[in-house]
């Protein structure tokens, strides 16, 4: 059975640790169905794994969010929060997505997350403190534990939570999310090391350097300085990150092959080195200077339904990002779209998706945000519920989904 997404798609983001206190509350739940059904979403993500690793049901192999240490979700324990948004959500007709954040296991702030027992799991960095340096899709206080994704037991755990959710849960999909490496900084761990090599069919005779070298700047920033291999290793990266996607896609369909699968990437495509990712076409070759001539290969758009594309900024038209000094058209909502288009090359479709905070203040900005999303994509994805509820903005979507 073929899963397809409806041209005109209204996604709504449900995430946890932003609505989790508030949607404690059954009455609550109701509230967000309610005015989801009347503002016309017709999809809505739910977090199954948050970005700490914990998962919001009772896992056989997650951490519960209840366990967190210091308690903020003790009144979720005992409880499940994905499939009492399934029961709220269904009766509305609304189709129920399960978010699965991937490769993160832990939050640093608190020290919690599997990530913490299972240290040999952890992505390990090009030096110890660019574990959380600033790169396009995370900023330098994010709290995230990455784990390696190409670690045998970590593709099993997560795998086997991917399983547990498709099979236990009435779900009309499956998203993945922070399905990637950390930064440009992980994993440079001896198992990686070894891979690559392998790979490439010798030895790196300077480890890291011949990936690539860090040069100050005249302010006291680091810039990365591409080496002799780094072409060949994003190559590599990103196919480590393909093989999970298509195993995780296999998985999914052989236990229902009626659900959707899809992924949440930044749009940022020309920086997505960083994070380890090629979210194009296989029959997408960039001309770009860090992409090897086999890059391609490693494109996993093809494996997905469809896929969300974060064009996370104010501007909305490419005449703004230019007018406002920016770098390139596509920091933008519609340049955004455009590169994504061009990146997914006509294979699946593409739902731009929208960071509501970005609008804050300013609703005809947020309208006219909307408005370009449906005209140029498959639909519009707004992350997040939170904003929503914050900026008292659901009325504004009743006239403009």
């Amino acid at each position: 059975m073929n899963s397809k997404l409806e041209q005109g798609a209204n996604i709504l983001w449900v995430d946890f640790l932003a609505n989790g206190l508030r949607l404690a509350d059954p009455e609550e739940q109701r509230k967000l169905a309610d005015n989801a059904k009347q503002a016309g979403i017709t999809h809505i993500v739910v977090d199954a794994k948050i970005p700490y690793g914990h998962t919001t049901f009772p896992s056989q192999f997650g951490y519960h969010v209840s366990r967190w240490s210091d308690g903020r979700y003790d009144m979720w324990k005992e409880r499940d929060f994905l499939q009492e948004m399934v029961d709220v959500l269904k009766p509305t007709g609304v189709k129920v997505l399960a978010n699965v954040d991937v490769f993160a296991e832990g939050t640093a702030q608190s020290r919690d997350g599997i990530a913490y027992d299972k240290k040999e799991w952890q992505v390990m960095f090009y030096n110890p403190d660019m574990s959380s340096a600033p790169v396009a899709a995370e900023n330098a206080s994010d709290a995230t534990i990455f784990v390696n994704p190409i670690h045998p037991e970590v593709k099993r755990h997560e795998l086997s939570i991917i399983e547990e959710i498709t099979t236990n849960y009435e779900l009309d999909g499956i998203v993945l999310d922070r399905c990637r490496y950390p930064n440009v900084y992980g994993d440079f761990s001896e198992l990686s090391r070894q891979q690559f090599e392998q790979y490439i069919g010798q030895k790196v005779e300077q480890w890291p350097q011949h990936i690539f070298t860090l040069q100050e700047n005249a302010d006291g920033t680091k810039q990365v300085e591409f080496g002799r291999w780094f072409g060949k290793w994003s190559e590599w990266r990103a196919l480590n990150i393909k093989n999970f996607v298509k195993e995780a896609k296999q998985l999914v369909k052989s236990l229902k092959p009626e659900l959707l699968f899809s992924i949440y990437v930044g749009s940022w495509y020309p920086l997505y080195y960083n994070e380890g990712v090629n979210w194009a076409s296989e029959t997408y070759h960039p001309d770009l200077p860090w992409a090897s001539e086999d890059y391609h290969r490693s494109g996993y758009a093809d494996e997905l339904d469809f896929i969300m594309t974060g064009c996370y900024y104010p501007e909305v038209r490419v005449e703004e990002a230019e007018q406002n000094g920016r770098p390139a058209s596509w920091y933008s909502v519609e340049g955004a779209i455009d590169i994504s288009l061009q990146a997914v090359n006509g294979q699946i479709p593409v739902v731009a998706s929208l960071y509501l905070k970005d609008y804050a203040g300013d609703v005809e900005q947020f309208r006219k945000a909307i408005r370009m999303c449906r005209e140029k994509s498959h639909g519009v994805m707004l992350f997040d519920t939170v904003y929503l509820e914050d900026y008292h903005w659901w009325g504004e979507l009743d006239s403009k989904l």
